[in-house]
């Protein structure tokens, strides 16, 4: 039988994850031998297509990715989208005016400081505001998120006032210092109807239109390439995954994945760390 594998790509099927057994060497059998076990393998991610790892854009045997969350179906081989989503009209600018709004107040509260930058994805492009860009050119900030920031983004002076852009815009993802923030604006705009909101690192709200998830993205594949639920294989990790649990077959949550996640998934493999996505896959394969 052969399986549509479909997994939540910077964290589970990287070449860094795939098991270094000859089955699954990414130099000589491409990526996971995708011809003999796989009819298709799909990679989904919250990412916006110009932010994905270029080593992630070279590998061989990909055939389509969810990207932004299911805002957009993309064909790999093809190059172009299959299906897009935009938020509805108005409410990207909503959206951040109102974080802008609650994050004063937040602030006044708290008594401390914190900082917040937002990301558009826009027909294709990821857009930040030039304020950011300044301020990662000088901060020091631990980790690689300054980096991630100022590689593949467009700077425009006051973001929440390009409405050219806006209006396009097919997700909004945005990172809080403060958690609690975060959390407060997704509760908030879980409420707002014509719009879905969800979280993939800590700190970060991501929003895109009503019913669009990785779940939609998932069946929107399933049902053009005819390929039945049962032979569907999705992995994830973080709770944008588990719309995607249920349009699969089988679904496998990394061991690093929160509890409410590994609950949604019928298995639980090793952390990422422990090339456990390859793991798993080895064993159910019988390889």
């Amino acid at each position: 039988m052969q399986y549509l594998l479909t997994s939540l790509l910077y964290h589970t099927i990287t070449e860094n994850n795939i098991h270094k057994s000859r089955k699954f060497d990414t130099k000589k059998a491409g990526f996971i031998r995708p011809a003999r076990y796989f009819s298709n393998i799909q990679l989904s991610n919250s990412r916006a297509l110009p932010l994905l790892p270029e080593k992630i854009k070279n590998l061989s045997g990909i055939s389509y990715a969810v990207l932004g969350n299911g805002s957009v179906v993309w064909d790999w081989k093809k190059t172009c989208a299959l299906y897009k989503k935009c938020l509805p009209e108005g409410s990207a600018e909503q959206i951040l005016k109102d974080v802008r709004e609650m994050y004063r107040v937040h602030q006044e509260k708290a008594g401390k400081e914190s900082r917040y930058y937002a990301e558009v994805i826009s027909d294709g492009k990821v857009y930040a505001d030039s304020l950011d860009r300044e301020y990662f050119l000088t901060a020091e900030i631990e980790g690689n998120f300054a980096e991630y920031m100022l590689s593949n983004h467009a700077y425009v002076k006051r973001l929440e006032d390009q409405s050219e852009i806006l209006k396009k815009a097919e997700k909004i993802n945005i990172f809080f210092e403060d958690v609690l923030l975060s959390k407060k604006i997704r509760e908030k705009w879980q409420k707002v109807k014509g719009i879905y909101t969800t979280t993939s690192v800590a700190g970060n709200a991501e929003f895109t239109a009503e019913g669009i998830n990785k779940g939609r993205g998932l069946a929107i594949l399933k049902e053009r390439l005819a390929i039945p639920k049962e032979q569907i294989i999705a992995i994830g990790d973080n709770e944008n995954d588990v719309e995607m649990f249920k349009e699969a077959g089988i679904s496998v949550a990394m061991e690093n994945a929160k509890d409410p996640v590994k609950q949604q998934a019928d298995f639980v493999a090793a952390d990422n760390d422990h090339d456990g996505a390859a793991e798993f896959l080895e064993k159910f394969l019988k390889l």
